[in-house]
């Protein structure tokens, strides 16, 4: 069992649907702190100004006792934030080729009827992973009986998916006990990913790191899928 272990978050960026592609288990780590103006909420896009943030407001008060599951969106009593966001897109990416094939898909998810942060971008992670043709099958970290920190937290999160392979970022390097997951017989294989470039518009000198809207808007789900299969240094047994 090959799996991955990520927060759920919002609009994410090339290199983490690269990961969820190689794995046969994606789990969805909502059972952590949220981390306020962080990649939880927001991400970066290409407006017509330049790179620009965009996001769900997230309610902050008590941010440090709540988890990602458990966050909740702020004003949700008030729908206007919607509209705002989804016209900030479509201002940004509406002349875009594939804009009518990506936008009802982003439209969706942000119209959800939840007070929950975590719904909307799980919601935009399946939908999109869909679209791609990247199929692992999903759980979230809440659904599990898993406890500990850190470096503890995955391995036990692992042990009990039955994990044989764990693919973990390039940060997990600063963290991760390698030894307590080569005695529970879990190989770790870390995912250093190399930023691909794509055809951008906007711009004459390209912007890496932005969300992977960036590039669907651009290129489409079939040539997206190419490109974001493109950077897989590091992880040849996949």
């Amino acid at each position: 069992m090959i799996i991955t272990i990520h927060q759920p978050e919002h609009l994410p960026w090339l290199g983490f649907f690269n990961k969820l592609a190689k794995a046969e288990l994606f789990v969805i780590l909502d059972s952590v702190q949220f981390e306020k103006n962080y990649f939880q909420n927001r991400n970066r896009i290409l407006g017509s100004n330049g790179v620009q943030w965009i996001g769900i407001p997230a309610v902050n008060q008590g941010h440090m006792e709540k988890t990602i599951a458990t966050t909740e969106i702020a004003s949700v009593s008030n729908p206007k934030w919607k509209e705002k966001y989804l016209n900030t897109v479509a201002q940004s990416y509406r002349k875009y080729p594939y804009f009518s094939e990506v936008f009802p898909i982003l439209e969706q998810a942000i119209g959800l009827d939840t007070p929950y942060l975590a719904e909307i971008n799980i919601s935009i992670i399946k939908a999109f992973s869909e679209k791609l043709g990247f199929a692992p099958r999903f759980v979230r970290s809440t659904e599990m009986n898993v406890q500990g920190l850190k470096s503890d937290l995955i391995l036990d999160i692992c042990k009990a998916a039955d994990a044989t392979t764990y693919i973990a970022g390039p940060s997990g390097r600063d963290y991760l006990n390698m030894q307590s997951f080569a005695d529970a017989g879990i190989a770790v294989v870390f995912n250093d990913y190399q930023h691909p470039t794509y055809p951008q518009r906007r711009t004459q000198e390209f912007v890496s790191h932005l969300s992977a809207l960036d590039l669907f808007m651009n290129c489409g789900y079939a040539e997206s899928r190419r490109i974001i299969m493109e950077g897989n240094e590091g992880t040849n047994a996949f």
